[in-house]
């Protein structure tokens, strides 16, 4: 099933292999865009413990917002956006909106609907948030059955880079509901226990890189810390620190648009059934833009 680090991972990747190629190059070398900017991503990722597959695609439209030359404006801008995410859990459909003041900060609010197919404990009923829900326990409950969820968030986004160095730190601010006919559900790409009639998540994640460039591409290494909480569960905190690495190709290769690999290795520092244990994913990615 599709897991949070899965999601990490293609946070991480836009994040880190795309964003400072873009709004980070026109600090660097003081050009401001002018006119619409169309850019469509794709990324297909594994993971394991949990093991997970999930494939995203997103399609957005930017306009930039000032004109200045100013490195703290140049990459200000309004954009907005359709996110398809297919696992074998669900599917989801999104849209977002999003609003940069300053080249180094993003303002991100957007809505997901999700169509869950009963597949892999999902959409599993739960009567608490104290029940276990690690993979062992789901698969003996039973009883996950087809429904809908829908996810709404706020989320900001702090970027620098000065040199090779390369950090961010975003967190998200997350209000969900969904069909389930018990009183809690567990959510897949969350991987915890939430209220079905709504219920709130906050995930923060901070990356910090060194970034090796060669023309248009990059490789970038660095460490990586997740953690994600339910307002009203702290007992099933998931906190996770690791290791990350991005190869960003600046032109076509192996038949993709400017091709990106991201892989993540890390381990669970806090969670109720994986504390100390290790996870890892890859993920393959592209990206296509056009003015």
């Amino acid at each position: 099933m599709a897991r949070q680090l899965i999601r990490f991972v293609v946070a991480a990747g836009l994040v880190l292999a795309g964003r400072p190629e873009s709004a980070w190059a026109q600090v660097q070398d003081g050009a401001s865009p002018s006119g619409v900017r169309r850019e469509v991503r794709g990324q297909a990722g594994a993971s394991i413990n949990n093991a997970g597959l999930q494939n995203t695609l997103d399609v957005s439209w930017t306009w930039p917002a000032t004109r200045s030359h100013h490195p703290l404006l140049s990459g200000a801008h309004i954009a907005t956006g359709i996110t398809n995410v297919l696992t074998p859990t669900q599917a989801k459909l999104g849209g977002w909106i999003e609003y940069a003041p300053l080249s180094i900060l993003d303002l991100r609010a957007g809505i997901d609907p999700s169509v869950y197919f009963g597949t892999f404990d999902s959409l599993m009923s739960y009567g608490s948030y104290d029940q276990p829900f690690d993979p062992d326990y789901r698969k003996a409950l039973g009883g996950a059955k087809a429904g809908v969820s829908t996810r709404a968030y706020l989320s900001p986004t702090l970027k620098y880079k000065a040199g090779p160095i390369v950090a961010s730190a975003g967190a998200e601010v997350e209000w969900w509901r969904s069909s389930a006919a018990g009183e809690f559900f567990y959510e897949p790409t969350r991987d915890t226990i939430l209220k079905s009639s709504g219920d709130q998540l906050i995930t923060t994640t901070s990356v910090l890189m060194y970034q090796w460039t060669t023309g248009a591409s990059s490789v970038s290494v660095g460490g990586l810390h997740t953690l994600a909480r339910v307002s009203d569960a702290p007992g099933n905190n998931i906190q996770k620190l690791g290791v990350i690495a991005v190869k960003q190709f600046g032109s076509a290769h192996y038949g993709l648009p400017q091709p990106r690999l991201t892989l993540v290795v890390a381990r669970y520092l806090d969670d109720p059934s994986k504390q100390r244990q290790w996870t890892a994913a890859i993920a393959v990615g592209f990206r296509k833009g056009r003015r």
